[in-house]
């Protein structure tokens, strides 16, 4: 259905080519003009000779109670009290604001500016409730690329959706989306408040008042037995949770083409595709729930109202204690 609000902001999603080769492999096209977020923090702590790791440095030097001074803290290793006091004393420290010198210092005047950082608030906020609704996760710094010429945000590598980043039994993901400081920073003197509120609500709005046409679309995908390896399979999360880890503070280019590839497929009369099903049957429940404002629903049942869900969500994805226990190749403290 048309939206007014929403048509008049020209709020869209960037999208990039990919060609199926075969069953289980593809091609993923490269997407110009754009660098990832960990390129952009990079080149500008390097200007000005910054340690990359500067946070993760502060971190392991952050004496906590009945600690060894002398030993290097085992962040992973803390109690969650004591991983949110450490998380919390490291961004103290730093002042985050390397994304938003880098829009500035690339764009030739201050109009170019404003409309970058304007096309960047919404964009943001467009990805992160169409994200939330996917269960996208593994949105680490190189996951999140910046237009040159407008600024806005562009989201690559969609293969942990359905909430599986969640699911994992090593650094489960506990944010609907990326919403860190540097992020923030980088939106208008408000920050969350104002333009990116304002967008989350319209977006949110519309995907809700159009969640039949969502749940068809997204209830075939769902049940395509070509994913169902990704839905029911854990042994790889934890090595895959090391290999971003390592990509996120080595990684400088934009992704170019890459190959896919999903093995040991299972079909529908096997044991594993009987649990394909009951994962299926519980992702688009889980996707009803949150189109229906029933994610945050309270006792008595009631769906929430538009403008309260999105409230919740970026409490959520700014808490410190959902931060905290991520795993260190996403983040959290940029």
């Amino acid at each position: 259905e048309y939206s007014p609000d929403t048509s008049r902001s020209a709020l869209a999603i960037r999208r990039y080519s990919v060609m199926p080769l075969s069953n289980n492999s593809g091609v993923i096209g490269w997407v110009p003009e754009c660098d990832t977020l960990q390129k952009l923090i990079k080149d500008y702590r390097e200007s000005r000779n910054i340690p990359l790791d500067l946070e993760k440095r502060l971190i392991w030097g952050i004496p906590v109670a009945d600690s060894d001074r002398n030993q290097r803290l085992d962040f992973d290793k803390l109690s969650l009290m004591q991983k949110v006091q450490v998380f919390g004393e490291a961004i103290d420290k730093t002042q985050g604001e390397d994304l938003a010198r880098m829009l500035w210092l690339r764009s030739q005047s201050s109009e170019v500016w404003l409309g970058r950082r304007t096309n960047y608030t919404r964009s943001l906020a467009v990805m992160c409730m169409a994200g939330y609704m996917l269960g996208l996760g593994d949105r680490h710094p190189s996951n999140l690329m910046i237009e040159r010429n407008t600024g806005r945000v562009v989201h690559i590598d969609f293969g942990d959706c359905f909430e599986v980043a969640m699911d994992r039994s090593k650094y489960p993901e506990k944010v609907p989306f990326r919403l860190t400081r540097m992020l923030v920073n980088a939106m208008e003197v408000s920050g969350i408040e104002g333009t990116f509120r304002s967008t989350c609500r319209n977006v949110m709005k519309v995907l809700r008042e159009n969640r039949d046409s969502l749940m068809a679309m997204l209830e075939a995908f769902v049940h395509d037995p070509l994913i169902g390896w990704k839905l029911i399979s854990n042994s790889g999360e934890d090595q895959q949770s090391e290999e971003h880890g390592t990509e996120a503070k080595t990684s400088t280019i934009a992704p170019g083409a890459a190959v896919g590839k999903a093995s040991d497929v299972p079909s529908a009369e096997s044991p594993n595709g009987e649990i394909q099903e009951d994962q299926a049957v519980r992702i688009t429940n889980k996707i009803q729930m949150k189109l229906n404002g029933k994610d945050f629903a309270s006792r008595d049942g009631k769906p929430i109202e538009v403008g309260e869900q999105v409230d919740l969500l970026i409490k959520s994805a700014q808490s410190h204690e959902n931060l905290s226990q991520m795993f260190v190749g996403w983040c959290a403290f940029w």
